[in-house]
């Protein structure tokens, strides 16, 4: 490997510059200047030379790479084709605790800026700290690409990857994000979202908002992340489509996993959540919350993927796992197509929305093969739409079940410890082939029975 030398590298420290044989352009190695000192030049000079370049890679030694607030609302900007590596754990970047509070969103380290997208990011191994809640006032934010201009509409940052860092403190950790929420389905910026963002392998401790949030995203990654004392999980949002969110642990101090506003073909796989200990105890505090926007839209939130996760919440008193909410703004959501399979419910499961049920229509749901520890809490059709929601081969462990829903088909599950009760306002349900511990109480309308079996006290 031959060093390459550049004439005219001038910087306030040391810059070693040498040919990577893995990166493609070139590499700087960029010693931390210290806490003493700020390093928003050294850093903002050295991805400008590695982008001027056509792109390459940007190591940071161990230490601290302390950031000041500029007056825009960003410190430095990675820049496209630019990797940004650290030493991992060692190397600190950190925007200055003592920055005065400013009621605005800051972005101390940004992917690309408000007009100008950055596509074929890769930050990794390094440790980064927001000091949002010591700061105060605006928000602080982690690693971010927001398109917020009205002339960046219809750009994207593409080919992001934010993998094996350390975030702390900032209000949201990573994601993308555009203005303009009401109008995310319109043809033009549905063939713009931002595509292939990666958010893996992080430790992310202590965020104001959604700890990782992709909105209009098509084609994402959000895997193997262990976050803790944040106030909402993950997020997909406005139209995000094709995006994975798996084997994440959450610990989350309102909601846990959100998928909300239009989004679709959306899997969430073995993933752990549950709220903090600390949680207010009258919190409904979901694990996976289907939600819509404040914005007066017509929603649908299809197509979801549940499979194989824990979903715990013994921390509240509504011991909520599973929750739909159309919030007051929205002028209608459906929710549907949505399947539930092989994952532990230690909690209840709202079928219902409690906010606008008028508004609200739940259809073409398969639960099935579940290990249920809580109720299914379904409500009447004169209240909420439900409808072809199947319920199938799962196993309830705590106490009776109550279906006061119309037009559900309830087969083969196991209730180890109570029965089904059908409501007087349950119509057209199909029961059958179920077994309970004691018989079947039916006070509905036009209930189809069939095949059910008691298990007897003494086989």
């Amino acid at each position: 490997m031959k060093p390459i030398t550049i004439l005219g590298l001038v910087c306030l420290f040391v810059v070693q510059v040498t040919a990577l044989a893995e990166e493609t352009g070139f590499g700087l190695q960029v010693p931390a200047p210290g806490a003493d000192a700020f390093a928003d030049d050294v850093l903002q000079q050295a991805f400008d030379k590695v982008a001027s370049a056509g792109g390459g890679t940007v190591i940071l030694g161990a230490g601290d790479f302390k950031l000041s607030r500029k007056s825009g609302d960003e410190t430095v900007i990675i820049k496209s084709n630019v990797t940004l590596r650290g030493q991992g754990y060692a190397t600190h970047i950190y925007l200055d605790p003592t920055t005065p509070p400013n009621p605005l969103r800051y972005y101390p380290v940004r992917i690309g800026t408000e007009t100008t997208p950055a596509n074929n990011v890769l930050i990794e191994n390094l440790r980064y700290t927001g000091n949002n809640a010591k700061i105060g006032g605006g928000s602080i934010m982690g690693f971010n690409a927001r398109l917020g201009a009205p002339e960046a509409r219809l750009l994207s940052s593409n080919n992001v990857t934010v993998r094996n860092c350390w975030i702390y403190d900032a209000q949201q950790a990573a994601g993308c994000t555009k203005e303009n929420v009401h109008v995310y389905a319109d043809a033009d910026r549905l063939a713009t979202q931002f595509t292939n963002w990666q958010v893996c392998h992080n430790y992310i401790d202590t965020c104001g908002n959604k700890a990782i949030e992709l909105a209009e995203c098509n084609g994402g990654l959000i895997a193997d992340n262990y976050i803790t004392n944040t106030k909402d999980g993950p997020q997909v949002i406005c139209g995000s489509r094709n995006v994975q969110i798996r084997d994440n642990v959450v610990y989350f101090t309102d909601t846990g996993i959100n998928v909300t506003e239009g989004s679709n073909h959306i899997r969430v796989s073995g993933n752990h959540v549950e709220p903090v200990l600390t949680i207010n105890k009258g919190s409904p505090a979901p694990c996976l919350f289907f939600r819509t926007e404040p914005q007066a839209n017509n929603s649908v939130i299809a197509d979801v993927v549940v499979t194989g996760n824990i979903f715990r919440n013994q921390n509240t008193l509504s011991k909520c796992t599973v929750r739909f909410q159309t919030r007051k703004e929205a002028i209608s959501c459906a929710y549907h197509g949505i399947t539930f399979t092989g994952n532990v419910f230690d909690g209840d499961i709202q079928f219902f929305d409690k906010t606008t049920p008028g508004r609200t229509t739940i259809q073409d749901i398969v639960f099935a093969d579940n290990v249920c520890e809580g109720q299914i809490l379904t409500a009447p059709a004169s209240e909420m739409a439900s409808s072809h929601i199947t319920v199938r081969g799962n196993t309830f462990r705590s106490g009776d079940q109550v279906l006061k829903a119309s037009s559900w088909i309830w087969t083969d599950n196991t209730h180890s410890a109570g029965t089904l009760e059908l409501d007087s306002a349950a119509k057209g349900n199909i029961v059958r082939n179920n077994v309970t511990t004691s018989a079947i109480r039916d006070q509905g309308v036009k209930t189809s029975l069939n095949g059910n079996e008691v298990l007897p006290d003494d086989p």
